[in-house]
């Protein structure tokens, strides 16, 4: 594989640099290597450029930290399966958004890897849950459903496909300007899996998409764990340990747990598997309708509504409501074509609907459909209620998580709700199809039934990102989840925490100045600040509801001028110096080698003893 032939490469580069170092005289001039130990650290004894034939040198510093640290960012990096759709140049942009993520904030990417393990680790458990029941129902074998599954699953590895070329061929249903693939989100894969409708994929094939194996990912862990081995060998030794060093060992913890959570998951795939069947088109329907894909937004006029919110719509970072959400699923009659097309999406009967036992009567010009259920278009009062139920559900979501969202329109007068479209008609008859063939759906889904004005039964479903155009990497609501907005909150911010506890390590290191001492030891502490700061402010947002209202007025653009400055003046200086903090950390990392003590190009006798790599 072309990537592991790279990755090769790239560990025989670092392998070559670290040798010669690791093998040179302990002290420069000396014989005995114990009076390298009376150089204290912070002495005044500095040296710049130094070479590497008889100590430490700087180049093979340098070099080897860096390669150690391309290697932590780019080789641990696992990114989701990309969209047909994607061009060369956007792949390329996505990847070194997230090379750039991994190099001035690694906690990010630790988190992300977390929470798809998370995902991961759950959808397991249901499939395990689940999967002997399919397996008694069919009567086959089926491919063991292993961990890799899991991750696949989690990261767009499974899709709908619809086009001229597929067994489905175009779509009918789905609205104009949809993509023909459509790719099943962690949720939707166990909502697949209740349905009956789990992929019978092997491991083997999940396999072969994956640009790096085993034996590739330790090769990376066995070079960073050298240099970790190195650090502790010189703290042992009471050798001092570069600025470089350090912040390259927070990159080497953070890459230890990216693998850890990553291990099962494929590296780099490009195609996911299309899943086809009879069942294919009903329950996509269903999934099409109850995610965000469904939703419309007119960005223009976001934008122009409120400062927030052009912020949010310029970074397109906001949530759509679902079609099925201002939907509900009422009884259906008897009705013509002519009829179904002119009438809008009330829920009112046809004047000319007649029982069953009349079906025989119709009058001509009608055909005959099985009475059942149908989607309407739910009463604003159902439509309230529901949104306050949202509202109360979004309080335990953590701020990070949380994006303005734009309501779509559920008028009757709209023409958008009525039935004019041959698409939306039959999607909407598919999604009935695929509760009324499901009752899993019903079980899982249904949060609201009543009887309306009409006294007529009125059920209202949940909306859930069950299907997505491509999986984002940054984890959104499609991965599943097991704990509170909370928990998540404290995880991410623990991790930011941690990376900046790492960095003050170095608080009485040598630096080359006193400016670059104070602006390391205040970058490294505000991180940590910044961290510690958003797991009050969630817990605080949880426990005072006041405070999370008006968070989530803010968040919709709905706060008043003073109010709107009252937060915008923190979160754009705290952000500002965030963006300084974290890439002055890792610059002079490299900046400071250009002035250090004498200690730090000695090596501790112990690796001129044991080969290493």
């Amino acid at each position: 594989m072309a990537a592991d032939a790279l990755l090769l490469q790239t560990y025989i580069i670092i392998i070559i640099t670290t040798l010669q170092p690791s093998f040179a005289a302990p002290v420069a001039n000396t014989s005995d290597f114990n009076a390298g130990l009376s150089v204290p650290r912070g002495s005044s004894s500095l040296v710049g450029f130094v070479g590497d034939p008889d100590q430490r040198g700087t180049y093979s510093l340098v070099i080897s930290c860096l390669l150690t640290l391309i290697l932590c960012v780019w080789s641990a990096l696992h990114l989701n399966v990309p969209h047909p759709d994607d061009t060369i140049w956007y792949r390329f942009g996505v990847n070194t958004r997230w090379i750039l993520t991994g190099v001035y904030a690694p906690e990010l990417v630790v988190f992300t890897a977390w929470r798809q393990w998370s995902s991961a680790r759950i959808l397991g458990r249901k499939v395990r849950e689940w999967k002997p029941r399919l397996a008694e129902s069919d009567g086959t074998s089926r491919n063991k459903w292993t961990m890799a599954h899991n991750f696949y699953a989690s990261t767009g590895g499974f899709a709908f496909e619809f086009g001229e070329s597929s067994r489905h061929g175009k779509h009918t249903f789905l609205p104009a300007g949809c993509p023909n693939r459509l790719t099943i989100t962690a949720r939707g894969m166990a909502f697949l899996d209740h349905c009956g409708h789990l992929p019978d994929v092997s491991e083997a094939d999940i396999e072969d998409k994956s640009k790096a194996n085993n034996l590739a990912k330790a090769l990376v862990i066995i070079q960073a764990s050298w240099l970790l081995i190195q650090v502790i060998g010189r703290l042992a030794a009471k050798l001092p340990v570069t600025l470089l060093e350090i912040n390259t060992i927070a990159h080497v913890l953070c890459a230890f747990l990216m693998y850890a959570m990553w291990w099962h998951k494929p590296l780099a795939p490009n195609d996911p598997f299309i899943l086809k069947g009879d069942w294919v088109e009903s329950l996509c329907a269903f999934l099409f309708m109850s995610s965000e894909i469904s939703g419309t937004a007119d960005e223009k006029s976001l934008r122009s509504e409120t400062s927030i919110k052009t912020m949010f719509a310029f970074l397109h970072l906001y949530s759509k409501e679902p079609e099925i959400e201002a939907l509900c699923l009422r009884q259906r009659a008897l009705h013509s074509d002519a009829d179904s097309q002119d009438r809008t999406l009330t829920g009112k009967s046809p004047e000319y609907a007649i029982p069953d036992n009349h079906s025989h009567e119709l009058p001509s010009g009608l055909y005959q459909k099985q009475v059942g259920e149908e989607f309407a278009v739910a009463p604003s009062t159902c439509l309230n209620e529901l949104r306050s139920k949202r509202r109360e559900t979004a309080a335990g979501t953590a701020f990070f998580e949380r994006r303005p969202r734009v309501i779509g329109s559920a008028k009757e007068s709209d023409p958008a709700m009525k039935l004019t479209d041959k698409s939306k008609r039959r999607r909407w008859d598919l999604a009935a199809t695929a509760i009324r063939d499901y009752p899993c759906i019903t079980e899982n889904f249904l949060i609201y039934s009543h009887q309306d004005h009409q006294e007529e039964r009125c059920s209202h479903f949940s909306p859930e990102e069950l299907l997505v155009a491509r999986v984002q990497n940054w984890p959104w609501d499609d991965l599943l989840r097991d704990v509170g907005g909370l928990v998540v909150g404290l995880v991410l911010w623990l991790a930011n925490f941690g990376y900046g506890a790492i960095h003050t390590a170095a608080w009485n290191d040598h630096f080359p100045t006193a400016t670059e001492k104070w602006l390391w030891r205040s970058s490294a502490v505000y991180i940590g600040f910044c961290g510690g700061l958003w797991i009050i402010l969630n817990y605080v947002a949880q426990a005072y509801r006041p405070l999370n209202e008006f968070w989530e007025k803010w968040m919709d653009g709905k706060g008043r001028t003073w109010q709107n400055i009252l937060i915008g003046i923190p979160v754009v200086i705290c952000g500002a110096s965030l963006l300084f903090a974290r890439p002055f950390l890792v610059i002079e990392a490299f900046v400071s080698v250009r002035e250090l003590p004498a200690s730090d190009c000695m090596t501790p006798t112990w690796s001129q003893v044991f080969p290493h790599f």
